[in-house]
């Protein structure tokens, strides 16, 4: 299953264009889920001249940032600049008249975002992945799922562990502690997919996530594929009461939301967030409801990390602890909370929301991208690698056509420079 999102980069381009009344040049990553700075192409190829002239618009709004990895894997296609310009990190074109460029993004309280700030990326936040949540689980919104006979209590999925969600273990660690794995609809994978490491192998960023049990011999081996959060079970969420969903980023000061939390709103069911502490506000900020006064969600204010994991555990036992009484009227308040989220989810209130956010932050972005742009860096870079030797090797064909553009270049880029000396005098 290939998970189509050049559509949504194309609607993002259209919004931009919108927005600025004239072309914007979008890069995103492709494959999607790809971090090699090589799949970071453009979403139309202009060829080399036409995009000089374009504000740059680069999309890492999928995989949470990571402004050092990049630092040490800068790319570019002219090889020539390769060693000869630091500092582009994902800006993998550096000839462009436009001293900063955008960068789509997906975070909230991130310094990896005052990084790229710091440099010369303008930063432009939406929640990406609320619109494609809706369009991945487009097809729950007119499904009913009824509970089976045979429920288990707590629907937990956990195909990977590297990287930031390397929590996910001491979780599984937490709950055979706790007696809690025969509650559970879960399994676990001992081999990291995508580092095709054992976990006993796993050197911990955070050591107190290291598990001292054998998980693999407490739970059943995972067999989903890397494309399952861009789909639902039905007889999973109808064979259990409530999900615990295990996002990507816990340890860690930023929020970033992906489907994952999506997917059981979309479908109808309840939730406890193993995420970021604020994570439950950030979804209140947008609209929904969360459980608090039925579920226990002090967990979302803990700060430290492992804290906020026996919280989390503390709240499942409450709710395998519940009376009959306590069940039914619980229940009844759940399922009202779950019916709201569903339809807010499908709403046009709630994607209009995130796309007059995007629109809004586009707009400002854009006016920063023409308010600081004075031509400086490309004038210069133009004047230390346009040599003799670089034109005939880019520009033997057409030699007439690329001489009318890179004139018409230079006196657009000339003119921000000539503005940008009258205002500092």
């Amino acid at each position: 299953m290939s998970i189509p999102l050049n559509r949504l980069y194309h609607y993002i381009q259209t919004i931009a264009e919108q927005v600025r009344g004239d072309y914007v040049l979008i890069y995103r990553f492709t494959p999607h889920g790809s971090k090699n700075i090589e799949d970071l192409v453009a979403l139309t190829d202009l060829g080399p001249m036409a995009s000089w002239q374009y504000p740059q618009l680069y999309c890492n709004d999928q995989e949470p940032l990571n402004y050092d990895f990049y630092q040490k894997n800068t790319y570019s296609i002219i090889n020539e600049l390769r060693d000869k310009i630091s500092g582009l990190n994902l800006r993998i074109h550096p000839f462009n008249i436009y001293d900063k460029c955008l960068l789509l993004h997906s975070e909230k309280y991130s310094m990896e975002v005052q990084k790229y700030k710091d440099s010369h990326f303008i930063p432009v936040y939406y929640w990406a992945h609320a619109i494609i949540a809706q369009d991945w689980f487009r097809y729950a919104k007119d499904i009913n799922i009824k509970p089976n006979s045979t429920q288990q209590q707590f629907l937990i999925y956990n195909r990977a562990w590297g990287g930031t969600r390397e929590y996910r273990l001491k979780f599984l660690e937490l709950l055979q502690q706790n007696n809690l794995v025969n509650k559970c609809q879960s399994s676990f994978n001992p081999i990291e997919p995508a580092q095709n490491i054992h976990f006993s192998e796993h050197v911990f960023n955070n050591p107190l996530f290291k598990p001292a049990n054998n998980l693999q011999d407490i739970f059943p081996i995972t067999t989903a594929s890397s494309h399952a959060s861009a789909d639902f079970t039905i007889d999973d969420y109808a064979g259990t009461e409530i999900e615990v969903v295990l996002e990507t980023l816990f340890d860690d000061a930023r929020i970033q939301l992906t489907e994952k939390i999506l997917r059981p709103i979309a479908c109808g069911h309840p939730f406890i967030l193993a995420s970021s502490a604020g994570s439950l506000e950030y979804l209140r900020n947008y609209g929904f409801k969360t459980f608090d006064g039925i579920i226990d969600e002090s967990y979302d204010t803990e700060d430290d990390p492992v804290a906020r994991l026996n919280l989390i555990i503390k709240a499942m036992k409450h709710i395998t602890q519940w009376s009959e009484e306590e069940r039914i009227d619980n229940w009844k308040k759940i399922k009202e909370i779950t019916a709201y989220n569903k339809k807010h989810f499908f709403s046009d209130v709630f994607f209009n929301l995130i796309v007059e956010e995007l629109k809004c932050n586009l707009k400002q972005g854009l006016a920063e991208v023409e308010e600081t742009n004075t031509s400086k860096n490309f004038l210069s870079l133009r004047k230390k690698f346009f040599t003799p030797k670089f034109n005939n090797l880019y520009f033997q064909q057409q030699r007439s056509t690329y001489k009318t553009t890179i004139i018409h270049i230079l006196l657009k880029a000339r003119g921000y420079y000539n503005r940008y000396l009258k205002s500092v005098k």
